[in-house]
């Protein structure tokens, strides 16, 4: 669970044009997630503070009850952050 919340910040944060990394993540876990049922998730930027991103996110049953909460700090980065550890562009030797 924890990472399907992150990555629906990640997502959150790519919709907003933030580029951005987890630097904290909490999670909450109020009620048992069970395989192969669907939930809803939200997510919402609370606060920009400079680098700083405060993120929330909910996880529930579609149409009921609070499955997790989750909070997290995410610091902002340049695009470039991304490139580093990809593999090089292959050569066009043509």
């Amino acid at each position: 669970m924890a990472t399907v919340l992150d990555d629906l910040f990640g997502f959150l944060l790519y919709l907003t044009g933030t580029p951005a990394v987890t630097r904290q993540l909490e999670v909450r876990y109020d009620a048992p997630v069970i395989l192969g049922t669907s939930y809803e998730l939200a997510a919402r930027v609370v606060r920009d503070d400079g680098r700083k991103l405060f993120v929330e996110a909910e996880m529930s049953e579609v149409g009921g009850t609070t499955v997790a909460t989750a909070s997290a700090l995410f610091l902002k980065v340049d695009i470039a952050h991304f490139d580093r550890g990809a593999p090089p562009a292959p050569v066009d030797l043509d």
